[in-house]
């Protein structure tokens, strides 16, 4: 009398219900790589299981009773362990459904986050291009303006703007790509847009640049500097009579940079129209790149107005 599986014939069991269970992986991976239940429907993250599990219970039971000799086998034993194996079989697929799930779950959240870091990069660099945009503009069209001016009165002085104005935007355009820059660059391009101004305002203007030695190599983002230096010479030609100085020094505070622009106003003179979308563009860009507001300080005392920009070094 048999008593269970002999080894030969429980060997052929083992080897049949495993290639079932590898079957039944592979089906359930295949079908939840490409089908993530929703909450409406996770139901089937147990229903699939208990249907694929029934379906190789019965299959393998047969595969078993049809290639193994009666001689072999007891059939009583295997009824007995029916519904045992049926039930282990059950467990071991729907903790794979689970984990599977799980594992589609993660992946996806995981695949959100990184899209709405990429969209949201993607809006950060395009409204940093808004600004700029914006930004370039305001002073084109001064200059302009001053050009028309000159053509009359002062031809040489238009010609000599005209060439000035187009060395400022030749380099603005090629450094539309390079978003950072070294300061010696920036103290380069300043002085240029200085001179501009200085064409359009003559002998009243005085713009002084102090550099501390050693932080030439520093980097900052390109046109940071302009609109707060364009900024300073509104206010200070506004209302004030006689020369005016602006001084611009660039140091080395810890590891960042600092730029503070000094220039006098007169409070009671009132506000320049349109003053002022240059410090809300620069705090803006300011926080799009850094993430922060706190790069950005002014302050008002003794009819001196003072912007203290601090540029943190990725480096």
């Amino acid at each position: 009398m048999h008593y269970g599986l002999q080894f030969p014939s429980a060997l052929i069991d083992s080897t049949i219900f495993s290639l079932l269970l590898l079957l039944g992986f592979m089906l359930l991976e295949n079908i939840f790589r490409f089908y993530l239940p929703t909450k409406s429907n996770v139901i089937l993250v147990f229903i699939l299981p208990f249907i694929l599990s029934l379906v190789i219970l019965f299959l393998g039971d047969f595969l078993i009773k049809w290639g193994i000799p009666e001689a072999f086998f007891n059939a009583e034993f295997l009824n007995s362990i029916f519904i045992i194996r049926g039930f282990i079989i059950l467990l071991i697929f729907t903790a794979y459904s689970l984990m599977l799930n799980f594992q589609g779950k993660l992946e996806e959240q995981a695949a959100a986050e990184d899209r709405e870091i990429k969209m949201q990069q993607m809006a950060k660099e395009a409204e940093l291009y808004q600004l700029r945009q914006q930004l370039q503009p305001h002073f084109l069209f001064n200059s302009l303006n001053s050009i028309s001016a000159l053509v009359k009165a002062k031809p040489e002085k238009a010609r000599e703007m005209v060439l000035q104005l187009s060395d400022f935007l030749r380099g603005t355009i090629q450094k539309e790509a390079n978003k950072w820059i070294k300061v010696e660059d920036e103290i380069s391009f300043l002085n240029l847009f200085a001179d501009i101004e200085k064409v359009r305002f003559g002998h009243r203007l005085q713009v002084n640049f102090k550099v501390e030695e050693g932080i030439r190599e520093f980097k900052l983002p390109h046109l940071m500097v302009q609109p707060l230096l364009e900024n300073a010479i509104k206010h200070s030609l506004y209302g004030l009579t006689g020369e005016v100085t602006i001084q611009v020094n660039l140091k080395k505070r810890e590891k960042n940079l600092e730029v503070v622009i000094k220039n006098p106003f007169d409070p009671q003179a009132g506000q320049v129209k349109g003053a002022g979308f240059g410090l809300e563009a620069v705090r803006r860009r300011l926080f799009l790149i850094f993430g922060r507001y706190d790069l950005l300080k002014t302050n008002a005392v003794s009819q001196q107005f003072t912007v203290e920009l601090l540029i943190p070094q990725l480096s």
